[in-house]
C-alpha cells in the first residue's frame, strides 16, 4: 500500500513544524521559545504541534535523528579495516558540517541527546552511530589497539561525550573552532583510550 495524499499532507505539516521550531528556538532560545510562536510561523494550530510533537523537545530529538543518521551512515561506509584516527576524523568532520552553524542549538540539544541516549542502549539502535562506533572500538580491542578495560559500547558513549562537551564548549563561545574542539577531544580521547606497549 502507497503513501497517501493524506500521508504527504502529514508529513508536510511535520516538516514545516519542524522548519518553523528550529527557527524560533535559533531566534528566542530553546527555553523561550513558544509554541504559539511556533504554530504561528508554520501555519497551523496548537493541535497539530502537539499531534506531531508532544513537547518542544521532541524536535530537538529529531534533530538528533535527522543529524545523526548520515554520520553513522558515514561510519558504516569505511572500510571494515579503516584505522580508528580515520573513524574518528570522519565523525569530527561530519558533526562539523552538521553543527557549524547551530551553535544557538547545540546546548540543549546534547542535554536532551544525553537524557535520550542514557535510557537506550547501543543495540536498540543497531544502524546508529553509537552502534558503529562501539563495532569500530571492538575491532580496535581485539586488535590490541584500544584497552580492554571498557566494554566497546562504553568506549563509544565515551568518544561521544567526549564530542559533546566540544561542541558545547565550542557553542559558548571558548576557544578554538568547532573542528579544532573536536580534533582536540579525538586526541583526547585516543590518548586514553590506547593500550600502552610494552
Amino acid at each position: 500500500m502507497g503513501e497517501t495524499s493524506r500521508d504527504r499532507q502529514r508529513e508536510a505539516t511535520r516538516q514545516r513544524l519542524y522548519e518553523a521550531a528550529l527557527g524560533i528556538f535559533r531566534r528566542d532560545g530553546f527555553r523561550d521559545a513558544r509554541v504559539d510562536d511556533i504554530t504561528l510561523v508554520a501555519g497551523v494550530s496548537r493541535t497539530a504541534f502537539y499531534f506531531h510533537f508532544p513537547t518542544k523537545e521532541d524536535v530537538l530529538t529529531e534533530l538528533i535523528r535527522r543529524t545523526e543518521a548520515p554520520i553513522a551512515v558515514a561510519v558504516s561506509e569505511l572500510h571494515p579495516d579503516a584505522e580508528l584516527p580515520t573513524v574518528l576524523e570522519t565523525v569530527t568532520d561530519w558533526l562539523t558540517r552538521t553543527w557549524q552553524d547551530e551553535r544557538a542549538l547545540i546546548v540543549d540539544t546534547m542535554a536532551i541527546g544525553l537524557r535520550v541516549e542514557s535510557a537506550t542502549s547501543p543495540e536498540a539502535n543497531p544502524n546508529g552511530l553509537r552502534a558503529q562506533l562501539a563495532a569500530r572500538f571492538e575491532r580496535a580491542v581485539q586488535n590490541g589497539v584500544l584497552h580492554d578495560a571498557q566494554r566497546p559500547a562504553a568506549l563509544a558513549d565515551l568518544y561521544l561525550l567526549n564530542c559533546m562537551s566540544a561542541m558545547a564548549s565550542w557553542a559558548q563561545g571558548e576557544g578554538r573552532g568547532l573542528i579544532e574542539a573536536l580534533q582536540l577531544a579525538n586526541q583526547l580521547f585516543l590518548n586514553g583510550a590506547r593500550r600502552r606497549l610494552g
